[in-house]
């Protein structure tokens, strides 16, 4: 029976619901119902179907902090390198973004990131503090 067969094809393989059905020309849908048919065909195929799926689930929150997290598009240098510009001048983000040619959200986020080290935040932190300063004096 082919359900049978697609149920060992995923139990016996390293692979994920989506894999098996792309293996087996099927979609992942017609896949998850053929496996829940097992459970009246097959109660104890079906069990081993269900562990099967657990331990992906398992290995998929395990994977989950990696998987499809956007690495940064600058470098470790490229960010200390404007958050020095960034204290050096007083930029505010905005005057850094049109300096530097880079979205302000970017330049953010660099200047956030784990690449900046603790005492250069400090001195970021300063140079927005004193830019929020001089622009309520002026009252912008």
């Amino acid at each position: 029976m082919e359900i049978i067969r697609e149920a060992h094809e995923y139990i016996s393989n390293d692979l994920t619901e989506k894999e098996t059905a792309e293996k087996l020309g099927i979609s992942r849908r017609t896949l998850q119902l053929h496996l829940k048919k097992l459970e009246d065909i097959d109660p104890l195929l079906y069990n081993l179907v269900l562990i099967k799926k657990r331990k992906n689930i398992k290995v998929g929150r395990v994977r989950g902090g990696q998987n499809g997290k956007a690495t940064p598009s600058y470098t470790q240098e490229k960010a200390i390198s404007i958050a020095n510009g960034i204290i050096d001048n007083s930029y505010t983000y905005e005057e850094a973004s049109k300096v530097y040619g880079i979205p302000r959200s970017t330049i953010y986020e660099m200047v956030h990131s784990s690449y900046i080290p603790e005492n250069t935040r400090m001195l970021l932190d300063g140079v927005a503090i004193t830019n929020n300063k001089s622009k309520n004096a002026k009252g912008i």
